[in-house]
């Protein structure tokens, strides 16, 4: 396994000058840095291109997505006189395993963990057959195996043991995407962000993964290449990609609108895990939007607001619709047009006309929220948005045209509850329209009401 620790600098030498010079790699969640040094000649590193470091664990960590700077000297100008020559090189990307990660390799297979799903994840007997085996089967330690849109979506039990136990001291979820067509390690992560995505929406909440590993080869070839004693292991992957703090009270499962937790509720969590990677392409500025909000539940500002705003927006079912079909404009412009001419207006104000008149041919901010707000009561429920939610969300609109100039100050503690309530209000109404179309179960239909995003909004005082 790699034995890169996270925040502590690593004595290194660098593989691509041909020299061999020595320095420092330090990888974390708030930086990933190298610094390169000469005792001789000047030296510069190019960072357009990845740059391998051997480390003193014998790792390779290959850098990718850098920024380097000039490398700078130090002098000492009196007998006897030396030089030390020093560059650094910040990065985005560090890949770390028994190879260099070349900017040509592909992603054949990612696994990766995140963070506070065991509970979600928890599939009754299967986790207590674990319990009681020491060698438990592969029926029990894999949870799923599906196809979505060229990818294989897997998720398994991972476990640790101690000498004194039969059973597991620590169970977990493992997730892993396996590609038809491997990406690139700069366009791999915008399918383990979707996979992350759909945990979050389940819970409501921020979520990111972690021990990211990836692999040239598919399961299949993994294994077969452990079978002959052959595989080199994973490479793991780092960004500069910090914690959020999550809630313990945001963890509730019984938010969840799916869950694993038996036969019945795992069908319906793989069914929606499905539905949601094949939609994940026309999905993916929404979805952004969506976590970009989840991360915000702790501030009350102009930036939540304008982000909820821009999330229903982008949503493709939240579309404003038309109220006036082509042929009852066309029939208008030309009575609307006939009439100007009448009165002895120059034939140019026809376009000004139309214009006018295309404009207004959209449904009004109320007749769209009551015709969204519709939609989320028919799939969910009357009441899973307060009678006041129409209400709230065209007070949201009205908070947005104040916001969108500046920051906006509330004059009042009145005003700051009622702009915090609005926008609760559009984010609760943009979950459930996320959530609109996905093969929810009659059983997750009430949970999905029973979200921290709903919850939010319904609690908040006005």
């Amino acid at each position: 396994m790699p034995k890169i620790e996270s925040g502590k600098p690593l004595h290194c030498i660098e593989l691509v000058t041909g020299e061999n010079l020595t320095g420092t790699v330090l990888v974390s969640d708030e930086e990933i840095r190298a610094r390169i040094y000469s005792y001789a000649d000047f030296f510069h590193i190019k960072g357009e291109q990845p740059v391998f470091l051997q480390t003193e664990t014998n790792e390779i960590v290959s850098l990718h997505s850098n920024v380097t700077t000039i490398a700078g000297t130090s002098s000492r100008n009196i007998a006897p006189q030396r030089e030390t020559h020093r560059q650094e090189i910040l990065s985005n990307v560090a890949v770390v395993g028994h190879d260099p990660w070349r900017a040509e390799d592909r992603v054949k297979r990612v696994s990766f963990h995140v963070k506070h799903t065991n509970g979600l994840m928890r599939h009754d007997r299967k986790v207590k057959a674990i319990g009681r085996n020491r060698f438990p089967t592969e029926e029990h330690l894999i949870i799923f195996n599906d196809t979505a849109q060229g990818l294989t979506v897997r998720a398994w039990y991972s476990a640790t043991y101690g000498g004194e136990f039969e059973g597991p001291k620590e169970l977990w979820p493992t997730f892993e995407i396996e590609f038809e067509e491997p990406p690139s390690l700069r366009d791999y992560i915008e399918h383990v962000s979707d996979y992350v995505n759909f945990l979050s929406f389940c819970f409501g909440v921020q979520l990111k993964p972690s021990a990211i590993r990836i692999d040239r080869l598919s399961f299949a070839q993994m294994m077969e290449a452990a079978e002959q004693h052959e595989y080199p292991g994973e490479h793991e992957v780092h960004y500069i990609w910090p914690e959020a703090e999550v809630d313990n009270r945001d963890l509730w499962v019984g938010g969840s609108p799916v869950r694993c937790w038996d036969d019945k509720e795992l069908a319906s969590f793989r069914e929606c895990l499905v539905a949601w990677m094949n939609r994940a392409a026309a999905w993916r500025r929404p979805n952004a939007l969506m976590m970009a909000s989840f991360g915000l539940k702790n501030v009350v500002s102009s930036e939540r607001l304008l982000n909820a705003c821009r999330w229903l927006e982008d949503i493709p079912i939240a579309k404003a619709q038309p109220m006036l079909s082509g042929s009852d404009i066309d029939a208008i412009l030309a009575v609307a047009a006939a009439k100007a001419q009448e009165l002895g207006h120059d034939v140019a104000i026809g376009e000004r006309i139309a214009g006018a008149i295309r404009w207004i041919r959209a449904e009004t901010a109320e007749q769209q929220f009551k015709r969204l707000v519709g939609m989320v009561e028919a799939r969910f429920g009357k009441g899973v948005l307060p009678d006041e939610a129409v209400y709230h969300l065209k007070r949201a609109i009205s908070f947005r045209g104040k916001s969108a100039h500046g920051h906006f100050n509330p004059e009042s503690d009145a005003q700051f509850r009622a702009f915090s309530k609005s926008t609760r209000a559009m984010e609760a109404l943009c979950y459930l329209l996320t959530a609109l179309e996905l093969p929810i179960p009659e059983e997750g239909i009430p949970r999905a009401g029973s979200n921290p995003v709903l919850r939010d909004y319904r609690l908040a005082c006005d």
